[in-house]
């Protein structure tokens, strides 16, 4: 199967450049933290995963992410879910993608914990109404720089196991519906039809049917996506005029949906959320993986004419 994403991919690029190391003072964190019994380490991140505890703030009124000191951040999350771990362990093995560090991750029977290094910036996100075309022309390019440098380390055949970043079943908000059964795909195309559901609908029958068929037919390279592409998941490291003059690149955040996926998941869920075909994200989207433009345009028809509502 041929690689649209190496005939973009440049062959000189700072994009291939690997991970920054650790500071010597969090690499005898993390192994103080390797060596500490598990059920002291969780009891120390309840501690820290406190409004009132001197060590730690709060970064987030309805999320429960802590700035720690050395230049840490803690998320804890419910349940037994390591998959963000995983996927950021995953990708430090990868070059290209600039993300926060682990130091450490940790479960209990009804939590797990995550710590990572803190990236001290601007959230995209926050500021979006202040950036100028030129910057954001300027995200495009980052973005789909350390995107195709990803999915062209971690191009898989059709075949591949589509699942989360741990192995497990996908458990992704656009696709709700999954929740009633969660599992992992072994084909490609029995994915994208959980993807484009309800075709089968009388009023999609004749319309929406014969339109995304030879899309969900067809083998799709599997490809490790992050699953949850959106401003509010990227960091200015040192801040935008940082970035601006080139002496930062954008520093992708929150990795909770990643995993092995279709080649357009990305694509896909960088605009599932967006309800005007002119917004510029969606725009935006097209240019960082232009390579998707044919399931861009065929989600935004399902989306808008399906009658199948993502809650």
């Amino acid at each position: 199967m041929s690689n649209p994403i190496l005939e973009r991919c440049p062959s000189d690029s700072d994009a291939l450049l690997p991970h920054r190391p650790l500071s010597l003072a969090v690499r005898v964190i993390k192994i103080f933290l390797f060596l500490l019994p598990q059920r002291l380490k969780t009891s120390m991140y309840d501690a820290f995963a406190n409004d009132h505890s001197p060590l730690s703030t709060r970064i987030s009124p309805v999320r429960t992410i802590f700035r720690l000191p050395f230049g840490l951040a803690l998320k804890v999350v419910p349940g037994n879910n390591t998959v963000e771990a995983d996927a950021l362990r995953f990708i430090d093995s990868q070059h290209g993608i600039h993300t926060p560090l682990v130091v450490d991750s940790a479960t209990s029977p009804n939590k797990s914990y995550l710590l990572t290094t803190w990236i001290e910036g601007q959230n995209v996100g926050e500021i979006w109404d202040t950036l100028s075309a030129s910057d954001k022309a300027g995200i495009v390019s980052d973005l789909g720089d350390q995107f195709r440098v990803m999915r062209l380390q971690t191009w898989s055949p059709s075949h591949h196991l589509i699942c989360n970043a741990s192995g497990g079943p996908i458990d992704d908000p656009r696709v709700p519906w999954l929740a009633e059964n969660p599992r992992t795909f072994s084909r490609c195309q029995s994915f994208a039809e959980e993807v484009w559901t309800g075709l089968d609908w009388q009023n999609n029958k004749n319309t929406l049917q014969p339109f995304l068929k030879p899309l969900i037919e067809r083998d799709v390279p599997i490809v490790f996506s992050h699953g949850d592409l959106l401003p509010k998941n990227l960091i200015f490291p040192g801040g935008l005029d940082c970035w601006r003059s080139g002496f930062s690149r954008i520093c992708v955040l929150d990795w909770e949906y990643a995993g092995w996926m279709p080649l357009y998941w990305d694509a896909l869920k960088m605009t599932w959320t967006q309800v005007e075909q002119d917004d510029d994200w969606l725009q935006m989207a097209r240019a960082v993986f232009p390579e998707c433009r044919n399931e861009l345009d065929a989600d935004w028809e399902w989306r808008s004419r399906s009658g199948v509502l993502i809650l």
